[in-house]
């Protein structure tokens, strides 16, 4: 089960289906970042439940987690009176015999479909399956795949002097900017007393309308200190300082705009030469929010 592709699998038959019938469903890439476009595959030569093999398609997804899209959303799952004998045409695969005669895949990104921050999707997971348009039901036999989830395991937080908390950083979310004095290699930063240490801090940001990008930089490396809300408060049990923010209220982003990325580094209160900075410069990037 813990193969390096992300290998979807019936709940109830997980090793039945992976030891005898092989892969039937998977994500690409293979570690996707869930900010950007990836595509779920389904052979349905492998898949369980084989009500949909010799149909020709096309065939939809029917998703409900990490978050199911009600009726008011242009992605809900079916329309009219009989949802499941009509499903959205937003949802519709692609064939890709490339992969496989009856392979067909559906794209997304996943914190744009499912409208909720990273976090949600690593948790959750994302379930769905695989049907044609008229699923059948109200009486008649249900033409589906069995249920899938796939699993995406969130990325592994390297840690240096300086990194935020959580991994992802979304717009309208507390982000927790956290500089690890005690372990700074530069002997000028040593030991930094409460209200010396200060946060330099850019934002780039697109704006989703017009497509440009925007910087907003609260000051310039050596006006930082005159900046009292680059200030880091110092947790004096641990000797580490942090910087706390909502990013959109923090950097005054309008309505349109979306983080992209953040960097930053730290500095002392008085700088008078490099010895007085940390020699990290790190780059987090934006999330969904």
């Amino acid at each position: 089960m813990n193969s390096i592709k992300r290998i979807l699998t019936v709940a109830f038959m997980a090793c039945f289906s992976l030891g005898v019938f092989g892969q039937a469903a998977w994500v690409e890439p293979e570690d996707p970042d869930v900010t950007q476009p990836v595509r779920l595959y389904v052979d349905l030569d492998k898949t369980t439940n084989t009500s949909c093999k010799d149909l020709p398609g096309p065939f939809h997804i029917w998703t409900w987690s990490p978050a199911e899209l009600g009726a008011s959303s242009p992605k809900v799952n079916g329309t009219g009176d009989k949802p499941w004998k009509s499903s959205n045409d937003v949802l519709v695969m692609k064939k890709d015999e490339s992969k496989g005669p009856k392979v067909w895949y559906y794209e997304m990104i996943p914190t744009e479909f499912y409208e909720v921050p990273a976090s949600d999707i690593y948790s959750k997971g994302i379930k769905f399956l695989v049907k044609p348009k008229d699923g059948g039901g109200y009486g008649e036999p249900d033409l589906k795949t069995e249920d899938f989830t796939i699993t995406i395991s969130a990325p592994k937080l390297i840690r240096g002097f300086i990194y935020q908390f959580p991994a992802i950083i979304n717009d309208n979310e507390l982000t927790t900017l956290i500089y690890n004095n005690p372990v700074d290699t530069n002997p000028g930063m040593k030991d930094l007393a409460a209200g010396d240490a200060f946060m330099w801090i850019k934002c780039t940001a697109t704006d989703t309308v017009s497509s440009t990008t925007i910087t907003y930089q609260p000051a310039s490396f050596f006006l930082t200190a005159n900046n009292p809300k680059l200030q880091m408060m110092k947790d004096e049990a641990t000797g580490m300082f942090s910087l706390t923010m909502v990013p959109r209220e923090f950097f005054g982003l309008k309505p349109s705009e979306k983080v992209k990325e953040i960097e930053c580094t730290v500095r002392r209160k008085v700088y008078t030469s490099a010895l007085d900075r940390t020699i990290e410069q790190p780059k987090f990037k934006g999330g969904c929010k």
